[in-house]
């Protein structure tokens, strides 16, 4: 009887693990018997963009669950188990996964290639954005902004450093990643000419956000003065002054809408919109999608191209 129960636990601990390993990651690690690379991406912009430059020669896993907060993640050991079974690991930094530099420390010589593919460009900071706010010292990068692939212009130059790291891991198909990357980089050069042109004539120059401060990079490569609610993450307390000021911005911009995120508790932007009497827009942030729209298989481009309309229409945009 005890070797039944025993026998029993293992067997219930495989299907634990099976499910983790189905639930933790969209696509899993390449068959053995084909010839792709593994790469695992801490968020979704880089799995997409892995997925783009990487192409039939990539397998790509996303350890972040469909649906979940990217801001508090932590990975399962299953997830720890894949980063150091992949060729190549990519995130975006230190300011927002701090576990990443922790696992690939503790893999020792068993650890993934890595590209901390958000690194190395100017980043905005808490102060400079958003004052009114109330501060949160345990902020992920200590007030950095991580949400640095919403400029399409940086995100054209991690497309060109991904490609670089895939050909030093598989330098057999170098000029395959190189290629891939030049059409993937004029595809978002034309999506950096269609923000310019498209938000170069509106009425409005304030996007008013109900929501935590994600827009600031796009704001600031387009012209755009991003007003939030919150700080760089979801979890950071809004100031009632702050959502006073804003109510008050909306009405004295006569501002028809409010924008908000799929991800953010919608609280907020509905108080702000009573108040103010506005309509809400919902943009997509990118960190992570649902399983609804990675089964529909949304892109990264698809995604800055509807937020694009969608702030044409709520900054009254000609």
């Amino acid at each position: 009887m005890r070797k039944k129960y025993i026998y029993l636990g293992v067997f219930v601990l495989l299907i634990l693990a099976a499910v983790w390993a189905v639930t933790s990651s969209w696509e899993g690690k390449p068959k053995e018997d084909d010839d792709k690379i593994y790469v695992v991406a801490s968020l979704f912009p880089w799995y997409d963009l892995a997925r783009e430059i990487g192409g039939a020669k990539v397998g790509v896993s996303l350890p972040l669950p469909p649906g979940v907060e990217a801001h508090s993640f932590e990975p399962t050991p299953n997830d720890m188990i894949n980063i150091g079974g992949a060729s190549l690991f990519v995130y975006t930094g230190d300011y927002l996964e701090p576990w990443a530099s922790d696992i690939i420390s503790s893999l020792g010589n068993g650890a993934p290639s890595s590209s901390a593919l958000g690194e190395g460009y100017a980043t905005l900071e808490d102060d400079d954005e958003h004052e009114g706010e109330e501060a949160d010292e345990e902020e992920e990068g200590h007030g950095v902004d991580p949400h640095i692939w919403l400029d399409p212009v940086i995100m054209s130059k991690a497309a060109d450093r991904l490609a670089q790291k895939l050909g030093e891991v598989d330098s057999e198909n170098t000029e395959y990643y190189n290629s891939r990357a030049e059409d993937y980089t004029a595809r978002l050069a034309a999506l950096d000419s269609d923000y310019r042109e498209g938000l170069s004539s509106c009425e409005l120059k304030d996007l008013i956000y109900a929501g935590h401060f994600a827009f600031g990079y796009l704001a600031d490569r387009y012209g755009l003065q991003h007003e939030a609610a919150q700080g760089f993450s979801p979890d950071a307390e809004s100031n009632p002054n702050r959502l006073i000021e804003l109510t008050n911005l909306l009405r004295e911009k006569q501002a028809e809408y409010v924008f908000t995120e799929a991800t953010d508790s919608r609280n907020l932007a509905e108080a702000l919109a009573s108040e103010a009497n506005v309509s809400i827009l919902t943009l997509n942030s990118a960190h992570n999608l649902s399983r609804e729209d990675l089964r529909a298989g949304l892109t990264y481009e698809r995604i800055m191209r509807e937020n694009l309309e969608k702030l044409k229409l709520g900054l009254k945009c000609q």
